[in-house]
């Protein structure tokens, strides 16, 4: 009986015992389906694509100069570019202590995460946009096309490309400043401040006149400046190349001599209407230096930003001895050319009929 009574004390013994190792492997139960849950959630929150990029297709995202969290994903939902705002908000407070958004386009791609989203954004690690110089007349108008690309205004832009400083590293004036634009493309940050653009826009200067045509300049003896205006000039008149290089050689002897060039491209430009089919006698009255009728030598500025190939043809300008040229009757696009004064008078007067005849006025 005595033994009896102690085993059946043992058993109740070990009942006792048992109890507290269920309360702990309940813990660790509950403890696994915690870190289990949590670790789903900071899946959702960090890892899940959570912007929206239907169809497999890239998105393009701006942020805006002093942008804040709060307006990035507004921009981001009135976008429809966020699936779950909540998570993001949740990735917002986890990743971005400290770090506001920085400035700059980004290309999402489709299946990106909060907490790459967030970093991307963060440290500024954006794409770069093209930033084009087209052809154009005036240096305002660069400004405004350009605003157009990049996130600054054209006004920062103009006063950039017009300030002294600007100004004396290519010899100009603020109403010749036209002259300091090549065309280009490039590759830029969209948030280039106006200072930006105006240190690229002179490196893709520097860069075009380099020491070959340079060589070319002192050869022929003009400065670059001088090419670009006879280059606006030239490509005004014609789109051949070959008749471009008979346009430029008929100007630089008109130059020599000391006669005015009396360019019709930069009467129009004079007058500010490039819709002037027909330059008549009245269009020669005004009184504007780029009347190259009245004022002899070349205007003060471009009256457009030449292409390469136009500034190209007036470095290799075709040398001989016509000082008149007239677009031929047959609207072709080219010119005759003429040593003598009679002689252009022939071909004016037949161009002229023809004009009479479609009712060009």
């Amino acid at each position: 009986m005595k033994n009896l009574k102690n085993k059946g004390s043992n058993t109740k013994s070990g009942k006792k015992q048992d109890k507290p190792a269920l309360k702990y492997m309940l813990i660790i139960f509950a403890a696994v389906a915690v870190i289990a849950i949590g670790a789903v959630l900071a899946y959702d929150i960090l890892w899940r694509a959570n912007i929206n990029c239907e169809g497999g297709k890239y998105r393009n995202f701006y942020v805006l100069k002093n942008a804040t969290w709060d307006s990035v994903k507004d921009s981001l939902m009135s976008k429809s570019l966020i699936r779950n705002e909540m998570e993001f908000d949740h990735a917002i407070m986890l990743f971005a202590k400290g770090k506001e958004p920085q400035c700059g386009f980004y290309s999402l791609e489709p299946g990106i995460s909060n907490r790459s989203f967030i970093n991307r954004v963060a440290y500024g690690l954006s794409n770069k946009v093209p930033m084009e110089v087209k052809m154009t007349r005036y240096t305002r108008w660069v400004a405004r096309n350009l605003s157009r690309q990049l996130d600054v205004d054209s006004a920062s832009l103009y006063k950039a490309f017009t300030a002294d400083t600007t100004l004396r590293k290519f010899g100009l004036t603020e109403a010749s400043s036209l002259a300091m634009f090549v065309r280009f493309k490039r590759d830029v940050c969209w948030c280039s401040t106006a200072d930006d653009v105006a240190r690229t826009v002179a490196d893709e200067y520097n860069k075009f006149w380099n020491a070959e045509r340079l060589a070319k300049c002192n050869e022929i003896g003009l400065t670059p400046i001088q090419v670009t205006i006879l280059a606006s000039i030239v490509e005004e008149e014609t789109n051949d190349y070959d008749d471009r290089r008979m346009v430029a050689g008929v100007y630089m002897n008109r130059i020599r001599k000391g006669m005015p060039l009396q360019s019709c491209p930069t009467v129009r430009y004079a007058w500010g209407d490039f819709s002037i089919k027909r330059v008549l006698k009245a269009h020669l009255e005004i009184d504007s230096p780029y009347n190259t009728y009245k004022y002899q030598g070349l205007p003060p500025g471009p009256i457009r930003i030449p292409s390469e190939r136009a500034i190209d043809a007036v470095l290799n300008y075709e040398r001989h001895n016509y000082y008149y040229m007239c677009a031929k009757s047959d609207f072709s696009g080219t010119h005759d050319y003429s040593t003598t004064f009679r002689q252009h008078s022939r071909y004016a007067r037949k161009y002229q009929k023809n004009l009479n005849k479609k009712g060009i006025k």
